[in-house]
């Protein structure tokens, strides 16, 4: 049986597409410019959950040291904003503020995310 860390994980992540599907179908983006924000912080927390959910698994041989949650945070995060700019997601006029706010956001979020995985010991 999978461990708590994993039915967390899944939970959150299932809460976290919902929320952000909704949220795109009634322009929550676009309406609350905080609502991104809430989003990145969400994602950030939700990365390093995934990367000690995937690190529990008994077939994943991986231990969820600082290198590779950071590592994988981010890949991830930077890896988003190189998406937004690809798909034609961003404002020009407030890019270089919109990118660098959601990198650290995303960053803080993650921070949270090992706060919790560590306090809890998950």
């Amino acid at each position: 049986m999978p461990q708590i860390i994993v039915w967390i994980f899944l939970l959150i992540s299932g809460a976290f597409a919902t929320v952000h599907r909704l949220a795109v179908e009634t322009s929550l983006y676009w309406y609350y410019s905080w609502f991104d924000i809430i989003m990145h912080l969400w994602g950030g927390a939700l990365i390093v959950l995934g990367v000690f959910a995937l690190c529990s698994l008994k077939h994943v041989p991986l231990k969820p040291t600082t290198f590779i949650i950071t590592t994988t945070l981010l890949i991830l995060i930077v890896g988003w904003e190189v998406f937004e700019r690809m798909a034609g997601l961003y404002e020009p006029s407030t890019y270089i503020y919109d990118v660098s706010k959601d990198i650290i956001v995303g960053i803080t979020g993650g921070a949270i995310g090992y706060l919790f995985a560590i306090k809890f010991k998950l």
